[in-house]
């Protein structure tokens, strides 16, 4: 018993227990492995190294190439990019042009899809459907259309003056189609949103344009074009004559 009483307290002497050393942590690390390129707080999406012209920038905030195929999103892109840049040139040309006799002729490029015969837009819908088809021979979802490796998104062979021969030249012509299809997709979509508003009439578009500094009548001459064409809904080749009239 006596030995328990001697051995009792130091069991619980401070010098029995293991000395406990503390270190200062370091700070907390926030950086990204993989970033992305175009958006540095997120991480890098997947078409960023797909390899694709402008994809290199990795602008994918919503990740959707992690769910959808980039060849197929690419391909996609690209034919709506030309659609809309034949849509928005023809939508500014057609104010003034038009085949001599043709019916349901109208300078306005919103009520132009509905004054035309039925037989007019069959045909470009026929149209349409043959080079869809020929170009993806049935293959028309994300997991069949480029089951060929050969398979190039948007290349439909059609080359008709040979751009494509010169490598050296080829991938800036690729990127500029790629950016002046984006910029179209816009401009046509602003030109049918100015065209489909109601007529207004404000003080500023209703009122002449008179400038008393010559230094800034180009400038104002502008900014009244795009606030008639946007706000009233004015044709874009009356403007244009009003600032060189």
């Amino acid at each position: 018993m006596s030995l328990s009483l001697t051995l009792g307290p130091l069991s619980f002497s401070p010098a029995a227990m293991p000395a406990v050393q503390v270190t200062r942590s370091s700070g907390v690390n926030m950086a990204i492995a993989n970033p992305s390129k175009a958006v540095p707080f997120l991480s890098a999406p997947p078409c960023q190294s797909s390899k694709l012209a402008g994809a290199e920038t990795g602008f994918d905030p919503l990740y959707l190439s992690e769910y959808i195929d980039i060849k197929w999103a690419r391909e996609a892109e690209l034919k709506h990019g030309r659609i809309c840049m034949l849509a928005a040139t023809g939508y500014f040309f057609q104010e003034f042009l038009a085949l001599p006799g043709f019916p349901g002729y109208t300078p306005n490029g919103i009520e132009a899809a509905t004054s035309v015969s039925p037989e007019s837009l069959a045909q470009i819908v026929l149209f349409m459907s043959v080079v869809e088809y020929n170009s993806n021979l049935n293959k028309w979802t994300q997991d069949t259309m480029f089951t060929d490796p050969k398979r190039e998104p948007g290349n439909l062979g059609f080359d008709p003056l040979h751009f494509g021969d010169n490598k050296a030249s080829r991938a800036r012509l690729e990127m500029a189609e790629l950016k002046n299809g984006r910029l179209a997709m816009l401009a046509f979509s602003g030109e049918c949103k100015a065209r489909a508003r109601p007529p207004q009439t404000t003080s500023l578009a209703s009122r002449p344009l008179q400038v008393s500094n010559p230094d800034l009548s180009w400038f104002r001459r502008c900014a009244g074009m795009i606030h008639q064409t946007l706000v009233t809904g004015k044709p874009v080749w009356a403007s244009l004559q009003d600032i060189f009239a």
